[in-house]
């Protein structure tokens, strides 16, 4: 039965007979029975409460998701400050009604025996009949969690097993140009029983040239697995790119590639360690640089998008095909003759530290896109929220 149709009845209520009216009623709690059943049987929690914090219902998974004291469990008609038990979650499903914190989902961890539940509360606000009303959901994402985590051992051991292959494969040339110089070295000395300064510098000169490389890789690869030391300080991309422009200016200039930026004003700061972000982006760049060997345009532009800013890194060279597009953040995998293969790894690594994201588009002919988007923090946002107020 409708509420329009409720309405019209309790309207008009003198002029229904007792019988009409105790069916009516009838079928409108049969139909609310249904509705409750249905919230019942849902596996995530739900309550919603009024304007004032009061509870108006709650389903029954709640109960069993969020830990609670027996005698103040969450119950219709009481407020909510005084029914739950988790210290934790009650400070922030507070703070959300009360307007103090973004109403965004939250995760809380609870020891459940010898392990451990995370929870996912989220918040919805509604209307019913000029009312206020917010829905809170508790859902159990233990699961996905541990799937989570399996995935990453998963892609971790993987990406360990592509870079013992990418090692074995890049060290095997200094191994065999040394073994070679050795043995000529051994011949020289043999043939003629003892050798010139000139004649030994000639073969040690390239022992040390391949020492060298070796050492190299050896470097290049523990910053590729080793954990970063980032340190996350409040700071702006765009003096970042500033900079950067300027030391890449000179070098552009002489492949003949156009720099341009378009850079927006007033962004807030960001959470992000200078050293880092700028070696990613000199990355990208020169990556830029190569795929444009008979020059053309850089644009590096950033913006405000939501809850995060946007760095674009666009040019217009020779493009990534598709099956090299979805391996350019792989451990030594390059297209360049002389690339390592570790400078977009190292790019995703850092932007994965500073909790962002990195994407990747490219047409053939036309030119490739990088997108990375760095979270705002909260307190950053709010002060943005606040100046948007004002004006």
């Amino acid at each position: 039965m409708s509420a329009k149709l409720l309405r019209k009845v309790i309207g008009n209520i003198d002029q229904f007979p007792l019988s009409e009216l105790e069916k009516l009623i009838g079928e409108g709690l049969h139909e609310s029975d249904i509705y409750r059943t249905l919230l019942d049987s849902l596996p995530e929690g739900h309550v919603i409460v009024t304007r004032d914090h009061r509870v108006v219902f709650v389903s029954k998974a709640m109960s069993r998701l969020i830990p609670a004291d027996r005698r103040y469990r969450l119950r219709e008609g009481v407020r909510i400050e005084s029914s739950v038990f988790d210290k934790d979650v009650k400070d922030y499903m507070i703070a959300v009604l009360s307007g103090k914190e973004r109403a965004e989902a939250r995760d809380f961890a609870f020891q459940a025996g010898e392990g451990a539940s995370v929870m996912r509360v989220s918040f919805r606000t509604f209307e019913v009949d000029d009312e206020s009303l917010t829905d809170i959901t508790v859902r159990d994402i233990t699961e996905e969690i541990n799937k989570e985590t399996k995935l990453r051992r998963s892609e971790s051991l993987a990406s360990m097993t592509t870079m013992a292959a990418g090692i074995a494969h890049e060290i095997k040339n200094p191994l065999a140009a040394m073994k070679i110089h050795l043995q000529l070295l051994r011949k020289a000395f043999r043939s003629k029983g003892r050798l010139s300064e000139e004649d030994a510098d000639r073969y040690l000169s390239v022992l040390d040239e391949e020492i060298d490389h070796l050492n190299s890789i050896a470097v290049d690869f523990l910053f590729a697995v080793r954990p970063m030391n980032v340190e996350l300080i409040l700071g702006s991309i765009n003096s970042v790119i500033d900079d950067l422009v300027v030391f890449l200016t000179p070098e552009a200039n002489d492949k003949k590639i156009e720099i341009r930026t378009d850079l927006e004003a007033f962004l807030p700061s960001v959470e992000l360690d200078q050293r880092y972000i700028r070696q990613s982006l000199l990355n990208i760049v020169e990556n830029a640089f190569s795929a444009m060997p008979g020059g053309g345009v850089l644009k590096i532009s950033t913006k405000l998008d939501g809850d995060y800013e946007t760095i674009r890194i666009e040019d217009n060279g020779t493009g990534i095909d598709e099956e090299s597009l979805s391996k350019i953040f792989e451990p030594y995998f390059t297209t360049k003759a002389s690339g390592t293969g570790l400078g977009l790894t190292v790019v995703y690594k850092v932007v994965k530290e500073h909790h962002g994201d990195i994407f990747v588009s490219s047409e053939m002919g036309k030119g490739t896109v990088f997108t990375i988007k760095l979270p705002v923090p909260r307190s950053q946002r709010k002060a943005l929220v606040s100046k948007e107020e004002r004006e």
